[in-house]
């Protein structure tokens, strides 16, 4: 394996960046990359997929490696430790290459198929692309928490918006390079970019049930989807109001800020 901080960039400049963030994906992170690259190369699109370990304390990292020795189209960008999943976007898109930057999560709950129509949507006149999920993966309790959110930021923003914090979206690389996205928490992304004066659309995506793994956000069974469940509603409730009290300020503001460093290694 070549040196991390000096090796070359391989192939063409690819059109679209996909970007993985990874914890604790051991058992789903080869099948994802699999079904990316087959899907992103059966439509001739140029493509790269980013796996952003965020920390894992399973094989997730050694298996990146493994995967970015035998597709091309893979680079491997480790955190050391784990730092969330915003940051690993954030860090993604730092290090993206493409014309657009899609963000796909690992655990498979999310087609490659729809990701690739997504990146279809994304015409002149649209800036970005959000998924709208159908909740089929979901248990009740999980999906009346998510809609009950989405409702919020509708009526809170007075935005037409399905669903928010879907987590597949496919963006312009300079609606990622216009500033911090993730200044009030990735649920948040959408609505600040439509503060921003960026067009979107929203797109009907399949959602599967997990396989392999846990969720790293909702367990079922437990009350209110678990403690870390219940920080995570504290904490993007908190920064739900932070937005709104922010809204004059960010109304229009394409462009004000640059995007933020972290310490990484990473194989490119």
């Amino acid at each position: 394996m070549g040196d991390p901080e000096s090796e070359e960039m391989r192939g063409s400049k690819p059109h679209v960046s996909v970007i993985v963030p990874c914890y604790n994906e051991q058992d789903n992170i080869e099948t994802c990359v699999d079904q990316l690259d087959a899907t992103f190369r059966s439509t001739q699109i140029l493509h790269e997929i980013l796996l952003i370990n965020d920390g894992s304390t399973d094989d997730t990292l050694q298996r990146a490696r493994l995967l970015y020795e035998s597709h091309k189209s893979v680079r491997v960008i480790d955190l050391r430790r784990n730092c969330g999943k915003a940051v690993a976007l954030k860090e993604g898109v730092r290090r993206a290459r493409g014309d657009l930057v899609a963000f796909f999560d690992a655990d498979l709950q999310y087609t490659p198929q729809d990701l690739v129509r997504m990146v279809s949507r994304l015409s002149n006149g649209i800036d970005f692309v959000n998924g709208s999920r159908n909740y089929n993966g979901y248990g009740a309790s999980r999906t009346a928490f998510s809609r009950l959110y989405n409702r919020a930021v509708r009526l809170l923003f007075r935005m037409d918006l399905r669903d928010s914090n879907c987590g597949i979206k496919v963006l312009k690389k300079e609606v990622t390079d216009a500033g911090s996205i993730f200044d009030y928490g990735l649920p948040l992304v959408v609505p600040l970019l439509k503060l921003r004066g960026f067009e979107s659309t929203e797109f009907p995506v399949t959602l599967q049930e997990r396989k392999n793994g846990e969720s790293k956000y909702f367990q079922n069974g437990h009350f209110l989807g678990g403690s870390k469940n219940i920080k995570d509603i504290t904490y993007h409730s908190i920064m739900l109001l932070n937005l709104l009290a922010h809204t004059p300020l960010e109304s229009g503001s394409r462009g004000r800020f640059p995007p933020e460093k972290v310490n990484s290694q990473f194989l490119t």
